[in-house]
């Protein structure tokens, strides 16, 4: 159902810390005419765990407004509570999203056996789900056959395979036809070329058009062309997650001037090392100031 380069937006917020709902209905106009497969709201990326209940519902409406139905609009809405996933997916549901991320509940660390309940319940609700696996920012890594299971699950239409490896990917794949989505940037190419149809994509906030040919590339059969436009975007993909992210990545779109680089706390900008590396990462490809990118990658 969901294929392709999707872009774990993220939220802008004013100097006050108040969300920038104009600088968003920009971001999903910008990313609906370049192309972008879907948008996530409110993922990791777009600092869900510090936004409010009612804040989340009302950027998921402007996404839907701003689109249009002119591109897929998902909405994270993962928690560790299963009461409160399950009432969110429900609201978002009700606002007309075509789907969810529902990452693996965090902190609390539930079994698998918990784990398969908290999926069970989110499934009734009806609303297509994409599984967010990322042991490093849940402390759960769940193996290959739980996945499965879950995958089996009414409304379960994908998971998001971030465990930092190509392993599990490969073990799920051999036991489940479950669509797969690289949660990955670094390893987007090694994974599709492992069955994933698509990436949950954070570079995909500066560079919507560009990654969007490198994941479509792959997916048509022209292999070649993509490990080229992997190789050439390296510098960026890798740029954006030297800090914890959204840090780089809103840095980066604030260079573009379509946001401001501002955060909730905890999270803060990036140090000045990184700031550096991320400008000249963007310079490479991007002519920061002017906004335009390469017209066409000398990737040989």
């Amino acid at each position: 159902m969901f294929k392709g380069s999707m872009a774990a937006l993220i939220t802008p917020f004013t100097a006050k810390g108040e969300v920038d709902y104009a600088a968003f209905q920009q971001l999903v106009d910008w990313h609906a005419a370049e192309g972008t497969d879907a948008v996530v709201c409110c993922g990791t990326t777009g600092e869900a765990p510090t936004l409010s209940f009612e804040e989340q519902l009302n950027i998921f409406k402007t996404a839907l407004d701003v689109s249009n139905k002119r591109i897929p609009i998902i909405a994270g809405t993962g928690t560790y509570d299963t009461r409160k996933t399950v009432e969110t997916t429900t609201r978002a549901k009700e606002l007309g999203v075509e789907g969810c991320l529902v990452v693996v509940p965090y902190y609390n660390r539930p079994t698998p056996e918990g784990c398969l309940a908290h999926y069970a319940e989110v499934s009734k609700v009806g609303l297509p789900t994409i599984v967010y696996h990322h042991p490093g920012r849940t402390g759960i890594r769940l193996s290959a056959e739980v996945l499965a299971e879950i995958g089996k699950m009414p409304s379960i239409v994908a998971i998001k395979e971030a465990s930092g490896g190509l392993e599990l990917i490969q073990e799920i794949r051999q036991i489940s036809d479950i669509p797969l989505l690289s949660g990955d940037d670094t390893l987007a190419y090694g994974m599709m070329e492992m069955g994933a149809v698509g990436v949950v994509s954070i570079v995909a906030n500066l560079i919507p058009k560009e990654w969007k040919e490198m994941v479509w590339s792959f997916l048509e059969g022209n292999r070649e062309r993509a490990k080229k436009l992997d190789l050439y975007y390296s510098d960026l993909v890798h740029s954006m997650v030297l800090e914890n992210n959204p840090q780089c990545v809103k840095y980066a779109v604030s260079l573009l001037g379509k946001c401001q680089p501002y955060f909730r706390l905890p999270l803060v900008q990036p140090r000045e090392a990184t700031k550096l590396a991320i400008l000249k990462a963007m310079t490479q490809i991007i002519t920061v100031g002017n906004y335009d990118f390469a017209s066409e990658p000398q990737c040989n």
